[in-house]
């Protein structure tokens, strides 16, 4: 083939460097020369950005420099014999160097410096004599090992330095020094700097003399004009000067056009004259090459300057005005050739361009234009094949081999080296190429070059494209033999076209698909395909596809699906081969494979029980025009639950039906059923005949023990084997039955519409326990005396009762039956379980565990637990009943006789719709529950939900006073108030009230009337309202207020942490770190037990215990605030099991005595407070009232318990006590005492005075005015003889104090007003005064 057309010459695509040559430089045997040579022409130091485009050439000593050609005085009479030599490029870019730099070892002050002078000399003059007539610039580099001084300091450098330029006959600029030092690439990049422009001026001067001979030519030397121009542009190039590049390639390439039409106007006037155009056809070539070469140069320099769109332009333009300059028709492969060379080479640059930072588009990118390459490649061999053809059908001549292809050219490019006008030899020259073209391995090129543009149409995400051009090189694989290849990429391109259900061209490519099946031997693709291919789908004849199931038949017959006559015995021994060794069964999924066989499956029940038969129905029908003989049904079920295991079920009996209509008609069986319907299924027999369009139903059935119970069964996959035991194929599909996505307008056609299809089949598991649950009192101890037992509703602060009937209807024997009940999450805190209510203690649970033991067959049994509540709520407790069961549990979930076989190729090795793609339903319909405990036990249980009512028992309200009855909201330390308990009932039944009493904090004190014993009445219905007066004092504000530990000197209280029950303020608290409540200790052993006694027993309170090792702290519930509003709480402590971890268990004291640290009569210390609050108040705890009460007509004791919180406690500046007699008769004398205490550290001065209001109510004896001086912490008593004069309500006499601003003239009158305000909170208005005694008036 010639070389002119098929690639461009490698000096064209390089990029012109300017050449520097280098001599005297012994590289092989001296270290330093070596080392300068890689300081110039190390490829490291190439790579730098800093330096230079030059190339280097290390000169031999005895280099020939090519000889210079005589210069030509005029160029009127000289024809040149072609436009541009091969060897100017060459010779230019390698071979002649634009500077030769000589290198010599001389110091200074070397001895031997007249010997080496003269020996330079002549080598200078050597090279002045080899270059003669060149332009070619000279300069000398002497190695030195010290660095030069600067100039005018070394007078020795100086004067050799002259002397050595004299010698040589150069001038100083040409002499250069390198020292051969540490620093010796600094110094070599100095050096290139100057080498480059020595070189610039050598192509400089080049270029001017190039330019000189241009001009000297006429209209006539058009050849050599384009000769010229493309001189000037490659110069231009290698001087690096890219704009000017362009312009001169430009202008030759317009004068190239211009002589195109100049030779094309010769022809057409020589063919008036002539009937054959060998001198057109000649020059086409040559004309063609140039025109390649400028076309090559003006992309890349347009690329280079970016300027894409305009490279783009040039070479349309190009293309487009030489694709139909053909030349020899008997070379026409030579055309294409060439044009494929020019796409192959702009896709190249145009791939470079994107590489150096060029965007490219979709509808613009290399990808197009390496796909044209190879269609030309494609062309260029159909007209080798043509010309080849043609020159066997001719018998003139047969060519004469060559044993060298370059022969046959020319030093010129484009010019074959034939004699112009001899027909002869031009023919025998056309043999010869067509005969070297046929050595070229066309496909090869084709795919290289298809597989180029598949990269680049992938990048720009052209995929449908590329999917063209892999069938592309398919073909082309096959074309050339390759059909292992051919086979691979057609077996990838067949799913996509089978998704985008292109018939024609999916029926195209599945037939070469078979073809290269056929040919490479390939057993499973060959099957894969002829069963595909037997759909109605592709555009085939019914004999077309009969003969694909008869080859098909053949191959499951181990016999190669073509006689052996049609097979080469390459391919019969390939056959032959492959079917000893092919692995069968070859699976073949219908969810790809279309409209070949439909199948689909469904349970003829939703829902089973264990002891039932679980059937099956799978729906068969064959969408092809032949029938198809299949040898067995599957169905594969999978556990949603747990898809590892699946179970594998043959399809035994079957119905056949020639139309929907009347399978729709046997599903729903009535007395209109057509009269030829078969009553009982027939044998499913292997290999049996499907007719085509008829529709098979068939059964599959198992007993459902085989399976577990709670669980839920999918059809997973369903599967047809057809074929022999030597070869057989498996078709499976899925499950899921799709719907056509345009339905039939009758739906009388479609399947889904006239079959019920349950893809699900749920197990459902058996219970063998029932329950009965009886809630209230009466039930507990089974007894109802023959009466009907009322139901009782729940109310607070009250152990409820609940009694459940365990039974077990069934004859089995059921072992270790309990119940589990357990409190909602949300009302663990407030909602407790117990089983024990004895007097002791109680242990409350959130969740509690009953072992009801074992149950035979018919059998029954009580469960007795208590509901405590603290709040009203509706709840709903978790019931889990449990048991254990003993079975014969084979490997696969039942008995092991009757198990349903898995089938390990249909399991294990299964296409994209294997069991792992079944997704798991939902964890359980049922409430029961199944755990295998091993092999023969198993344990069952279910979640029930019990709901109960809680109601409340009182609405308790607190409220303060002072001692005149005013409302409370400050109270001062030391000073008596009253505190106002209101209990209403509202218990939905009728309650009994036993005692109710107020147990008050260690640093508060009762007076001795909160003491007296109330009296309640025998029943209390809802609405009925109780109330009682408590006079309290307290001796300590919230400063000084008194705790356990502070009356424990040793320390030894139980627990770790210890704090009051409110939060305490410290005397400096801080403000980032706001303070908590810290729980109390346990009982201590400082309590007195004389104490303790006087204190009532009937109080509930949770607390801890000496092993409780964590305390309660205050949370959750509506208690005191400064509105004097109070609710119901209980005292409370969590517990900690070490052992077992932390659980929700509180410990149930009856007695009040167990929880409070008795100090003295109803007072001490609350070693516990659970509440409901959801914030902890800052007040502290005043004390708990208690109300001991039961139900009507009921024995069981509860007690309700009310946190009081209290007041703000301030520091008084006077304290104010008044003591008068509880009963006050007429006309006898009564004292009235009042008295005053200090509690400051100053001395008070006051000024007493007694006022009367009304003369005629007493009669009054003492100091109506007195000035008091009252000590720091002491006591001044006022004392005042009353005699009362009428009988009924009086107002006493009316006390009044004030400071004596006198005595004391800190005070200010203003402050008097604090001191009226004690006054008027202490002292009584009125008092009663009743009638005189009998025994007086006597």
């Amino acid at each position: 083939m010639t070389i002119d057309s098929t690639a461009l010459p490698s000096e064209l695509l390089v990029t012109p460097q300017p050449l520097v040559g280098f001599c005297g430089l012994d590289t092989a045997r001296v270290s330093v020369h070596k080392a300068v040579w890689e300081a110039f022409s190390g490829s490291l130091q190439r790579k730098a950005a800093d330096r230079a485009a030059v190339q280097y050439k290390l000169l031999p000593p005895n280099y020939e420099f090519p000889v210079a050609k005589p210069k030509r005085a005029s160029y009127e009479w000289y024809h040149p014999k072609g436009i541009l030599k091969r060897n100017w490029m060459l010779k230019h870019l390698h071979v002649l160097p634009s500077v030769v730099v000589l290198f010599q070892d001389m110091e200074w002050n070397d001895l031997q410096w007249t010997e080496k002078q003269v020996q330079c000399a002549a080598i200078v003059q050597a090279l002045k004599n080899a270059l003669q007539e060149r332009n070619t610039r000279l300069c000398l580099v002497l190695l030195q090992r010290a660095a030069p001084l600067p100039p005018g300091e070394d007078l020795l450098a100086a004067e050799r330095a002259a002397s050595l330029t004299n010698a040589c006959g150069i001038t100083s600029k040409m002499l250069f020094i390198l020292p051969h030092t540490e620093h010796l690439t600094g110094y070599a990049l100095r050096l290139e700097s100057a080498f480059l422009d020595m070189a610039q001026s050598y192509y400089a001067l080049m270029s001017k003399r190039i330019r000189n001979h241009r001009d000297q030519l006429t209209a006539a030397h058009t050849s050599l004009k384009i000769r010229h121009q493309f001189k000037l542009g490659f110069v231009a190039e290698m001087r690096q000067d890219f704009s000017t590049g362009q312009k001169y390639v430009l202008y030759a390439f317009s004068c190239l056009f211009n002589y195109f039409a100049f030779v094309r106007r010769h022809y057409f006037q020589a063919y008036a004259n002539l009937d054959e155009i060998r001198i057109n056809d000649g020059n086409c070539l040559e004309i063609k090459t140039l025109a390649g070469f400028l076309n090559y140069k003006i992309c890349r320099l347009m690329f280079k300057l970016k300027t894409p769109r305009d490279a783009i332009n040039q070479f349309i333009i190009h293309v487009d005005k030489y694709k139909s300059r053909v030349g020899f028709k008997d070379l026409a492969f030579e055309h294409h050739a060439w044009l494929s060379t020019q796409h192959s080479v702009f896709a190249e640059l145009f791939c470079e361009a994107i590489k150096n930072g060029l965007p490219a588009l979709q509808t613009q990118h290399p990808g197009i234009y390496y796909h044209k390459a190879a269609e030309f490649v494609m062309k260029r061999r159909d007209a080798a094949l043509e010309a080849y053809a043609a020159m066997q059908a001719s018998s003139e001549a047969t060519p004469t081999p060559i044993q060298n292809p370059l022969s046959l050219y020319t030093e010129f490019f484009g010019i074959r080296a034939v004699k112009t006008g001899d027909l002869v030899a031009e023919q025998q020259a056309n043999m010869q190429l067509c005969d070297q073209e046929r050595s070229y391995n066309h496909s090869a090129g084709i795919i290289a070059l298809l597989s180029q543009a598949m990269a680049q149409f992938k990048i720009y995400k052209c995929l449908r494209f590329r999917k063209k051009l892999a069938i592309d090189m398919a073909e082309e694989y096959l074309k050339s033999g390759d059909h292992a290849k051919a086979l691979t990429l057609y077996s990838l391109m067949l799913p996509d076209y089978r998704q985008e259900k292109w018939a024609t061209i999916f029926t195209d490519v599945l037939l070469k698909t078979l073809r290269c099946a056929l040919l490479s031997g390939s057993v499973a693709d060959y099957i894969a395909c002829s069963v595909e291919a037997l759909s109605l789908r592709h555009q085939s004849e019914q004999s077309e596809r009969i003969l694909i199931l008869e080859n098909l038949w053949q191959v499951f017959q181990g016999v190669p699906p073509m006689p052996k006559t049609q097979l080469t015995p390459e391919a019969q021994t390939m056959w032959t081969s492959a079917l000893s060794n092919v692995k069968s069964p070859i699976q073949i999924d219908l969810d790809k494979v279309n409209d070949v066989v439909e199948m689909c499956a469904t349970f003829e029940r939703v829902q089973l029980n264990n002891d039932d038969l679980l059937q099956l129905q799978l729906i068969v029908r064959v969408l092809t025009d032949v029938p198809l003989r299949i040898r067995s049904f599957h169905v594969i079920l999978a556990d949603a639950g747990n898809p590892q295991n699946s179970y594998k079920l043959e399809a035994l009996k079957y119905f056949c039906f020639p139309t929907l209509t009347q399978l729709r008609g046997q599903k729903q069986p009535d007395d209109e059923q057509l009269e030829n319907q078969p009553q009982e299924p027939k044998n499913f027999e292997k290999n049996m005949r499907l007719e085509p369009g008829s529709y098979y139903q068939l059964f599959c059935s198992t007993e459902a023990q085989q399976f577990h119970e709670n669980t839920q069964l999918r059809i997973v996959r369903l599967e047809a084997h057809m074929g022999t035991d030597q070869v057989a194929a498996l078709l499976t599909c899925s499950s899921n039955y799709s719907r056509h996505l345009f339905r039939h307008h009758t739906r009388s056609r479609d399947l889904d519409d006239n079959v019920t299809i349950n893809p699900i089949c749920y197990i459902a598991p058996t219970f063998h326990l029932d329950t009965q649950t009886n809630l209230g009192h009466g039930h507990d101890n089974g007894l109802t005396d023959g009466k009907e037992v009322v139901a009782t509703k729940m109310l607070v602060n009250e152990y409820f009762p609940v009694v459940t009937t365990v039974s077990n209807p069934y004859n089995v024997y059921l072992q270790n039956v309990g119940v589990h009940i357990s409190i909602p999450v949300g009302l663990r805190n407030s909602v407790f379980l117990t089983t024990d209510i004895s007097p002791g203690r109680q242990k409350l649970h959130s969740q509690i565990q009953i072992d009801v033991g074992e149950l035979s067959a018919h059998g029954s049994n009580t469960a007795t637990f208590y509901i405590f509540s603290l709040t009203e709520a509706e709840i709903k407790l978790a019931q889990r009943l449990s048991y254990t069961l003993d079975v014969d549990r084979g490997p696969g979930g039942g008995s092991s006789n009757a198990r349903v076989s898995t089938a390990p190729n249909s399991s294990e090795s299964t296409p994209d719709h294997e069991v792992k793609s079944v997704i798991p339903s939902v964890a359980a319909i049922s409430p029961v529950q199944i755990e295998y405990l091993d092999e023969t036990r198993l344990r069952k249980s279910r979640e029930d939900t019990l709901t109960v009512r809680c109601y409340g028992d009182f609405k308790f309200t607190a409220r303060f006073y002072t001692m005149d009855r005013k409302p409370l909201n400050q109270v001062y330390r030391g000073e008596n108030f009253l505190l106002r308990a209101n209990t209403e009932v509202v218990a939905v039944d009728d309650v009994e009230i036993l005692d109710s009493f107020f147990i008050c904090d260690h640093n508060l004190v009762q007076s001795n009337y909160s003491f007296k014993q109330k009296k309640y009445t025998n029943k209390y219905s809802a609405g009925e309202q109780l109330e009682s007066v408590i006079v309290l004092r307290t001796n300590a504000t919230l400063r000084d207020w008194t705790t356990a530990r502070d009356l424990d000197p040793r320390g030894k209280l139980e627990g770790k942490a210890v704090a009051s029950k409110f939060i305490r303020p410290v005397p400096k608290p801080s403000a980032e770190e706001p303070l908590a409540p810290t729980p109390p200790a346990g009982i201590s052993a400082y309590m007195s037990k004389s104490l303790v006694t006087k204190i009532p027993t009937t109080m509930t309170i949770i607390n801890s215990n000496s092993a409780v090792s964590n305390a309660l702290q205050v949370a959750n519930a509506g208690v005191m605030s400064n509105s004097m509003q109070s609710d119901d709480v209980n005292v409370a402590e969590e517990a900690i099991n070490t052992q077992e971890g932390i659980k929700t268990t509180r410990l149930i004291y009856n007695k009040a005595l167990e929880a409070v640290q008795g100090t003295g009569h109803c007072r001490g210390f609350i070693k516990g407070i659970y509440t409901l609050e959801g914030n902890p108040s800052a007040v502290p705890i005043f004390g708990v009232f208690c109300i001991r009460w039961r139900r009507a007509n009921c024995k069981e004791e509860n007690e309700s318990k009310f946190v009081i919180r209290g007041l703000d406690i301030a520091e008084p500046p006077l304290n104010i006590y008044c003591t008068i007699e509880e009963k006050m008769f007429v006309k006898m004398p009564m004292a009235f005492k009042v008295v005053l205490k200090n509690p400051t550290t100053h001395v008070l001065h006051l000024i007493a005075n007694l006022s009367i209001s009304k003369t005629d109510n007493f009669i009054c004896s003492g100091h109506k005015q007195l000035d008091i001086s009252i000590m720091a912490y002491e006591e001044k008593e006022l004392v005042y003889n009353l005699y009362p004069l009428q009988v009924g309500w009086q107002e006493l006499p009316v006390l009044s104090l004030e400071y004596n601003t006198k005595a004391d003239p800190q005070k200010k009158d203003s402050q008097n007003a604090l001191l009226d305000e004690l006054v008027q909170r202490a002292l009584p208005k009125r008092v009663f005064v009743l009638p005189p005694l009998k025994q007086q008036n006597k």
